[in-house]
């Protein structure tokens, strides 16, 4: 028997594959890029996502741990993947042993990894990982060149790339992002001082490829933009080159029951909500334990008909309430749409992260995974 709950998350990966065709229209032909579907391709669905980055001509596809590499890989995946998360030393046979690249950013790493691609006769892939003002991983710029005459004389080891992460690039101030540019190419360029030979450099985000062209080197790592959102904190450098980017996912679902209640009537756990006006309130089978955060009761919009219709009182673990008084018709059933498009009328990530302080990144990735995925193509 096939069950489908009412509460759904509609992915549609024509908009993902026009979004990455997007941002390759921003770039330089020899420029590759690196799909990042990690944490599930933000809550999109990693296989799907992956599978439609790379027909839409993605060169890498990028993850956050090695669980989410192997998971790509048993789907049958062959395409470079790279760790950016980098991997603990005991993890190093089964990198390897499913053909992955992982960031690396100390010597005793780099010297397992090949003494482990040794005792499986593999070469393993390394991208080295700079920290050039994110204080979370990699090594200084200055160390560059020791590491990499180190890393040359390990024969199992292959440097691919090197690589920064920018940590402000979204800020309309963009001093600090010029900053940490600055000091990938003062490290790369250490290299061929040395005559050492370099390898692909790559630096930018979704932020960093629509802000900062010169970020854009030998390849680019979008993220968020493959999703249809920027959350960009600041104005962007070059609003010129926005690119029309689609929304990837549409969250919905039904109403389930609609009630008849006087002025006067309180709604839901601890009473927020205390009717002002003989209502219509429809209550909808989705909660946080679905994913939508807490902190929007009382504070969010849903569409019904194409109209709005607020939320309110808390929200429950699994149900919530929406005031439906003003919609002319509204009937059991109707569709809900909490955020996506109904009619002419959107709702979209981000309107819903500003709502609750976050960011649309927390958003996609929170709905939960007892919301089905339903993939249009």
């Amino acid at each position: 028997m096939t069950i489908q709950r009412a509460t759904v998350a509609q992915i549609n990966l024509n908009a993902f594959r026009h979004n990455l065709g997007r941002i390759r229209s921003l770039l330089e032909p020899q420029v590759k890029i690196m799909a990042v579907v990690k944490a599930d391709a933000y809550g999109h669905g990693a296989i799907p996502c992956a599978k439609a980055a790379l027909e839409a001509g993605a060169d890498w596809l990028g993850v956050a741990n090695l669980e989410e590499g192997v998971e790509l890989r048993y789907s049958g995946i062959d395409a470079p993947i790279l760790v950016m998360g980098s991997i603990f030393p005991d993890e190093s046979k089964n990198l390897i042993q499913y053909g992955l690249s992982t960031s690396v950013s100390d010597l005793p790493f780099a010297q397992e990894l090949s003494r482990q691609g040794e005792t499986q006769n593999k070469t393993v892939g390394v991208h080295i990982k700079i920290d050039t003002g994110m204080g979370r991983l990699g090594m200084c710029p200055e160390d560059l060149p020791g590491f990499m005459e180190q890393a040359q004389k390990l024969k199992n080891l292959r440097v691919e790339g090197i690589f920064t992460h920018l940590s402000s690039a979204d800020e309309a101030e963009k001093d600090f992002t010029l900053g940490q540019l600055s000091r990938l190419s003062q490290a790369v360029d250490s290299l061929r001082t040395k005559g050492m030979a370099v390898p692909m450099a790559h630096a930018a985000n979704s932020s960093g490829i629509l802000n900062f062209p010169d970020s854009h080197r030998d390849m680019v790592r979008p993220g968020i933009a493959l999703y249809g959102t920027l959350g960009l904190s600041g104005e962007s450098s070059h609003p010129n080159t926005l690119p029309e980017l689609r929304q990837v996912m549409q969250w919905k679902t039904k109403i389930l029951q609609i009630s008849k209640l006087p002025k006067g009537t309180p709604l839901s756990y601890n009473r927020q909500f205390i009717t002002d006006r003989d209502s219509l309130i429809a209550t909808l089978p989705v909660g946080y334990g679905d994913g939508l955060n807490r902190s929007l009761s009382n504070n969010m919009d849903v569409l019904v008909q194409g109209q709005r219709a607020p939320q309110v009182g808390t929200i429950c673990m699994d149900l919530c309430l929406i005031d439906v008084t003003d919609i002319e018709g509204v009937q059991c059933e109707d569709e809900v749409i909490l955020f996506g498009q109904q009619g002419n009328a959107t709702i979209t990530v981000d309107e819903m992260a500003e709502r609750c302080d976050t960011i649309s990144y927390e958003i996609l990735c929170n709905v939960g995974k007892r919301v089905p995925r339903i993939y249009l193509d």
